[in-house]
């Protein structure tokens, strides 16, 4: 599962670049990449654990609504989503929500 989960990430991630520099183009500690979207930050989903409802996206695990317009296209067709869990039970705001394209 660790592997994948990082396949997934230097695949997904790589191109942009988008955890090897800040904005402003400086480069990001390893200790930041360390403590942000590990494996232990990735949730892989499947379709019964998303729900599409009127106020936005309801995932299962999670306990916020995500609003529609967050999400990224996925590229594999899956459902991806990237927040911490806290041993408090308290919950990271998300990283990164990767879904399905919707049809209505």
């Amino acid at each position: 599962m660790r592997a994948l989960v990082v396949a997934f990430l230097v695949t997904f991630t790589a191109p942009a670049n988008a955890h090897e520099f800040w904005a402003n183009g400086a480069p990001v500690p390893d200790w930041v990449k360390k403590s942000c979207c590990g494996p232990e930050d990735v949730h892989h989903l499947t379709a019964q654990q998303v729900h599409a409802l009127s106020d936005g996206w309801h995932v299962e695990g999670y306990a916020q609504v995500l609003a529609y317009g967050r999400e990224l296209p996925s590229q594999d067709g899956d459902y991806w989503i990237f927040y911490k869990n806290y041993p408090d039970g308290s919950q990271t705001p998300v990283y990164c929500f990767f879904a399905p394209a919707r049809s209505f």
